[in-house]
């Protein structure tokens, strides 16, 4: 039976670029240039994932980020949140003028400097409408000194779809996983987790249609098929156990 199991690491990159990698190198030329961006993509996309990877990327660049879930988030509470994350020693009981006041002073010494940092925002699908002029103001009192980067699924609030023309150089949009991409993550699993387990090309294919290509529902049927290879003691993954286990999925 052909398997995929023994592909080596060096081989995990496609010969032509992935969307992901395209994206996230869209999303570092961004930072680098210190500009606005958004990354759009469906639940299960692994957007959040991709984000810390940039973060990841930034540091061994020498530069600082900031991730913050926007999920759910007031307009009162993110300037104290962003206050709170590059360290400005404010006290909790702060009031918005001084929150702001000390953002501004901070913006000021960054320009001065020449500071380089890297606000990441995620989920601003799930943030109240009310968060748009916060952010607007934000933008403007980091404006070309920080990059400010975005992650949305489609739909998010019309406000925020104002707030992105006036300031965001780029969208890009980010695809769930492909047959030949969740082929490489199932093998690269296998490998660097040194599984004796192998998993054919028909059960790969079954796996991108159960899981739809979303990282989530990938990772959950990867780890669920181990364990049924563990449990009968077999070493490859065939598409019968990949279906026995779709339904568990439940992927919409």
């Amino acid at each position: 039976m052909d398997t995929i199991g023994s592909i080596q690491t060096s081989e995990f990159v496609a010969n032509e670029q992935s969307n992901r990698q395209e994206v996230l190198e869209r999303l570092r030329y961004l930072a680098i240039q210190r500009r606005c961006g958004i990354m759009v993509g469906r639940r299960g996309s692994g957007k959040s994932q991709l984000l810390q990877h940039l973060k990841t990327e930034l540091e061994l660049d020498g530069i600082s980020s900031s991730v913050i879930n926007l999920g759910g988030v007031t307009a009162a509470e993110l300037p104290f949140m962003i206050a709170a994350d590059l360290g400005l020693g404010l006290a909790s009981n702060s009031d918005a003028l001084t929150t702001w006041l000390a953002l501004q002073d901070y913006a000021v010494g960054c320009q001065q400097s020449a500071t380089e940092h890297v606000f990441i925002f995620d989920q601003i699908d799930r943030a109240p409408a009310e968060l748009a002029m916060t952010l607007e103001r934000l933008l403007s009192l980091f404006d070309s000194t920080f990059a400010c980067l975005f992650a949305a699924r489609p739909g998010y609030h019309p406000s925020f779809k104002s707030l992105f023309k006036n300031h965001s150089w780029l969208r890009v949009d980010l695809e769930r996983l492909s047959e030949s991409e969740v082929t490489q993550s199932l093998a690269k699993h296998l490998a660097t987790e040194d599984f004796d387990i192998q998993i054919s090309k028909e059960a790969s294919s079954a796996a991108h249609v159960a899981s739809n290509g979303r990282i989530d529902k990938l990772q959950r049927l990867t780890e669920l098929a181990i364990l049924a290879a563990e449990a009968e003691e077999i070493r490859v993954i065939n598409e019968e156990i990949i279906r026995s286990i779709q339904s568990e999925l439940k992927v919409k």
